[in-house]
């Protein structure tokens, strides 16, 4: 079995298609995939879906509620699993930030990623400079968007 941790921003991918979205539906529908996800990405990717149906109006309020409905029947369909934040994370994240700077959220989900106990995870990740981090702290990294 492969193991991946997704950062909400290759996640959000599966919900409202761009670059890299190909790859991200390709790695939920393994079957020989493990996946999770923080806790923390249910909330972001919720604001999200929000953010482009309210404030940019990409979507529609029914395309939102078929977004956000799809987001869950994953969860429970792909059988992901979700890491919950602890305070051990925080202060992961702080030495991370300390090491080198980062954005909070992006460290939170490094700091919980290189919690979980597989040799063999994988960060997807669309943010390349949170990959190259997550190189360093000898994390393997994926960005869908270099398969796009």
């Amino acid at each position: 079995m492969k193991n991946f941790f997704f950062d909400t921003s290759a996640l959000f991918k599966r919900y409202q298609p761009e670059k890299g979205t190909l790859k991200v539906n390709e790695i939920i529908s393994d079957k020989n995939s493990n996946l999770f996800i923080s806790n923390l990405s249910i909330i972001e990717v919720i604001s999200n879906l929000k953010r482009i149906y309210e404030i940019d109006r990409i979507t529609t309020k029914s395309q939102f509620i078929l977004q956000k409905s799809q987001f869950y029947k994953d969860i429970r369909d792909y059988e992901i699993t979700i890491v919950d934040l602890t305070s051990d994370h925080i202060l992961s994240a702080e030495g991370l930030i300390l090491k080198r700077y980062m954005k909070p959220f992006d460290s939170l989900q490094l700091a919980i990623a290189l919690s979980l106990p597989f040799s063999d995870l994988t960060l997807v990740c669309s943010d390349r400079r949170l990959c190259e981090i997550a190189r360093v702290e000898e994390l393997e990294a994926l960005n869908p968007e270099n398969y796009s």
